[in-house]
């Protein structure tokens, strides 16, 4: 599958960059509509560049799929039920980091709010399978930062037009989403460090903080590996030892529960010598039709 894949995105980077009119003219995400002849036309590009298809198969799979920011827009309203007012947001795999922006995406639902009214990129009703319960006033996020081992920088051409090329070519929703997002991060640049998640988030959680942190993950647990998820996890409940009311450390991830993902959070405040856990919600693996729970 990560071959087909990766694939996939080659020739769709090929049609994003302009670089061949035959294809192009299948590809949805440039107007085109797939044809009888598309296999005839796919089996000649790879027949006449096959020294470029096999050097771009070696391409690195890079996603950053910005529907589950509607995540982080609720999250930063739950916050408040903890008495949290400001927080610092820490994103492990965070890729191109286009989901730090997350407060300058909108999200509406019923009367709840979230975000910026006047954001290009929106997230309504249809996201929602029911109002999430959440206070109406969400909590500031103070300071944000992402870590990936491999990051993405969209205001480089070549890696915006490589982000662009992993949405399906139908799929047009996400694609213009993805470009909004894009479009916001020119403006406002995300800060992603070219980092091991384990190292990255424990030299983040050694330096002190006077409000909440919030650690923020959403499918790449499985990505990891099993020694690099113990080291993240004891980093967390290291510095959970000396939380409190006042500076909490909020862990929330967004990761695969069967069919679907769920929302899970361990609230480190120094009242316990366990956290208290949630589970907040269930929802797609793009961010679409969350359930509160």
């Amino acid at each position: 599958m990560p071959c087909l894949f990766g694939l996939q995105a080659l020739f769709h980077r090929v049609v994003l960059q302009g670089k061949d009119d035959r294809l192009a003219r299948h590809y949805p995400s440039v107007g085109g509509r797939p044809g009888e002849d598309f296999t005839a036309d796919f089996i000649g590009y790879m027949r006449d560049h096959l020294d470029d298809v096999e050097s771009g198969l070696a391409t690195q799979v890079q996603t950053n799929e910005v529907g589950r920011s509607v995540v982080h827009l609720v999250l930063s309203h739950w916050l408040t039920t903890l008495g949290i007012e400001q927080f610092t947001l820490l994103e492990i795999g965070a890729s191109a980091g286009l989901n730090l922006n997350f407060d300058q995406f909108y999200g509406c639902f019923g009367q709840l709010r979230m975000g910026d009214p006047s954001s290009s990129l929106r997230f309504m009703g249809d996201w929602f399978s029911n109002v999430p319960n959440v206070p109406r006033v969400g909590a500031t996020a103070i300071s944000k930062r992402g870590c990936d081992i491999s990051p993405i920088d969209v205001g480089l051409p070549d890696d915006e037009v490589r982000l662009l090329s992993f949405v399906w070519p139908d799929q047009r929703l996400r694609f213009e989403r993805l470009r909004s997002a894009i479009a916001i991060a020119k403006i406002h640049r995300p800060a992603v460090d070219t980092a091991s998640a384990d190292e990255w988030i424990a030299q983040q959680l050694s330096r002190p903080s006077e409000h909440a942190t919030l650690i923020f993950h959403s499918i790449v647990w499985q990505y990891l590996g099993t020694e690099t998820q113990n080291r993240v996890k004891r980093a967390i409940y290291s510095a959970g030892e000396s939380a409190s009311s006042t500076a909490p450390i909020v862990w929330a991830r967004m990761e695969p529960a069967g069919p679907v993902a769920d929302i899970q959070v361990d609230v480190f405040d120094g009242s316990s010598s366990e956290p208290q856990h949630f589970r907040l919600a269930e929802i797609g693996y793009h961010g679409q039709n969350m359930k509160w729970l």
